[in-house]
């Protein structure tokens, strides 16, 4: 009898554990966010036609392949961080980018590569041309989508087609903006407005504050007066002087004003004689800081 109640008491234990562990299991599944819902508004990495499916070659074709023009856009199907992008001999010109909701794809056989490593890029970005590369029996791309990340195994990989949408080989398919993909090209076409108005702003108020600082400097100068001297030059033939009938001074502002008693300085008469000019100067007590420049003609 007591064998009996043990036993009972253990199945009913090794019962409770078992619940435990599939309501656990079932409320973690519940929690997860499904692959649909992770991959809402993903849209085709490329236009083109269905050539290959997920799972055939004796189950090693772990993506799809779209068959598509030589240099034709092949798009990031969400935002995401570039973590590889290199040329294998398999892949041939391959990119890897990891997306926040926690896969990752692969985009193989690539003409050309248009991202580096560690480049951020958004939904509906153009990362590279379809290509011939690699191990490959013609144009096409090879997409693949991996749990977490991809592996040489590839044991994380899943069905594209859960993601993308039903599709069957010769079925032709078009990387058509949906409305997420909209979205974020919208946004970005408005940020990128947003930055050449801020751009044409910034050199505009540039521009004005140069002007501005030009004139600033341009008052800043000293002023100086033009004043002609009508008086023949006597001439001497032993020191070879030309007789020549006027010269011009050029005095600053503000010792004219001193010398002629002009407000303004400005105004200074055009022409005075050498002996008016000298009797004026000697007139005025002051102390000129610098000597006149002449300029004869």
């Amino acid at each position: 009898m007591g064998d009996f109640i043990r036993r009972l008491l253990i199945a009913a234990i090794m019962l409770l554990f078992v619940s435990l562990l599939f309501l656990g299991g079932k409320a973690s599944e519940a929690q997860s966010p499904s692959l649909s819902e992770r991959t809402k508004g993903w849209t085709w990495p490329s236009e083109g036609m269905i050539s290959d499916t997920f799972n055939t070659r004796n189950g090693d074709h772990k993506g799809i392949d779209i068959a598509g023009d030589l240099g034709a856009s092949v798009y990031a199907v969400d935002k995401g961080l570039v973590v590889k992008s290199y040329y294998s001999q398999s892949y041939g010109n391959v990119i890897f980018i990891k997306h926040e909701n926690g896969l990752e794809t692969v985009y193989a056989h690539l003409n050309e590569r248009l991202v580096v490593e560690k480049q951020k890029v958004e939904m509906g970005d153009i990362i590279g041309k379809m290509g011939n590369t690699g191990r490959s029996s013609g144009v096409h791309l090879h997409f693949e989508i991996h749990e977490k990340e991809w592996t040489v195994t590839k044991e994380n990989a899943i069905n594209p087609i859960l993601a993308l949408g039903d599709a069957e080989v010769g079925q032709t398919v078009e990387a058509a903006a949906k409305p997420a993909r909209q979205e974020a090209a919208e946004a970005k076409r408005k940020q990128a407005e947003k930055d050449m108005t801020t751009k044409a702003e910034n050199e505009k108020k540039s521009e004005a504050e140069e002007k501005e600082k030009a004139t600033k400097i341009e008052k800043a100068k000293p002023e100086t007066l033009e004043i002609t001297v009508e008086e023949p030059v006597d001439y001497d033939p032993e020191l070879g002087q030309v007789p020549y009938k006027k010269a011009i001074y050029y005095i600053k502002e503000n010792e004219i004003s001193k010398i002629l008693g002009e407000l303004p300085a400005l105004q200074a008469p055009k022409s005075i004689s050498i002996q008016q000019f000298n009797e004026e100067k000697q007139g005025k007590e002051r102390n000129i800081g610098a000597p006149f420049t002449t300029y004869y003609e």
